[in-house]
């Protein structure tokens, strides 16, 4: 075997004479194929001015000095251009955007990253937060129609959530906190935290300050609705029967029946 099989380089041979002839074509390669670093991937033309030791990915239907060279790498060294076949597999980095690129069944591709442990976009993850960004936004978009984002947790009693901080100190959270019932928490500091709103999905029941409603809407407080004069209220048809108001005017609440507006007794008002 004269050549490596893998990149093909040149083996020298028993006795062979100018052995440094030999060597240094073999460092060439070497040069060429290691750390590779391409200056755009689908060249069909040669760069009116190619950079010494540089390398272009040629495209389909190349002409001039890259004819018939479709697919290949173009290498500009010693004022004469070298040609490459890219090796199944072979990494290499595209200048043109900065991004790192496969050769793979016949063509530059982004690599199949597969399943990593972690992963930094913008910022360093940690053993905790093992998939890390740090960025102005964050887009999670449909493939086809509908996008769902699923959080899961083990068992009942812990914990799947979405934190709010100012600070990297926790504001409020919401989620499934210790049980399976929908949770809103709040904190003034990161570290006192009540609970506003808990959900019941046995029953579909909300409870604000409580933690098991036990109607439709329990709620731990006084319930304070809007308010208005008598002059500037909304149309009673329009908020529907069943709505309550304050009228400040008359200094009492009133309800809706859908046409008109009536107080606890049922007079009109």
């Amino acid at each position: 075997m004269s050549r490596s099989p893998a990149l093909d380089l040149p083996y020298l041979m028993p006795t062979q004479a100018q052995k440094h002839v030999t060597v240094n074509a073999a460092l060439a390669q070497l040069d060429a194929l290691v750390q590779m670093r391409l200056d755009g991937l689908t060249h069909t033309s040669p760069p009116a001015l190619p950079a010494e030791g540089q390398h272009y990915g040629i495209g389909i239907g190349a002409s001039g000095a890259f004819a018939g060279q479709d697919g290949r790498i173009a290498r500009w060294a010693d004022a004469g251009w070298a040609f490459l076949t890219p090796l199944e597999g072979q990494l290499a980095l595209d200048l043109s955007s900065s991004r790192l690129v496969v050769w793979r069944a016949g063509q530059w591709r982004a690599p199949e990253l597969g399943q990593l442990s972690e992963l930094g976009i913008g910022t360093a993850p940690d053993a905790t937060n093992r998939l890390a960004i740090a960025a102005p936004a964050s887009l999670f978009s449909h493939a086809g129609n509908d996008h769902r984002m699923v959080l899961n947790k083990a068992a009942s009693g812990d914990t799947v959530s979405v934190m709010f901080q100012s600070g990297w100190s926790g504001r409020a959270e919401m989620g499934l906190t210790g049980q399976d019932g929908f949770a809103l928490k709040l904190s003034p500091d990161g570290s006192s935290w009540s609970e506003v709103l808990r959900a019941d999905p046995a029953t579909g029941h909300i409870g604000l300050g409580v933690s098991s409603p036990r109607c439709p809407l329990d709620m731990a407080g006084p319930l304070r609705t809007g308010q208005s004069s008598s002059a500037n209220r909304p149309s009673a048809s329009v908020v529907g029967a069943g709505a309550m108001l304050y009228d400040s005017d008359l200094g009492q609440p009133i309800w809706s029946d859908g046409s008109t507006w009536r107080d606890a007794m049922g007079a009109l008002v």
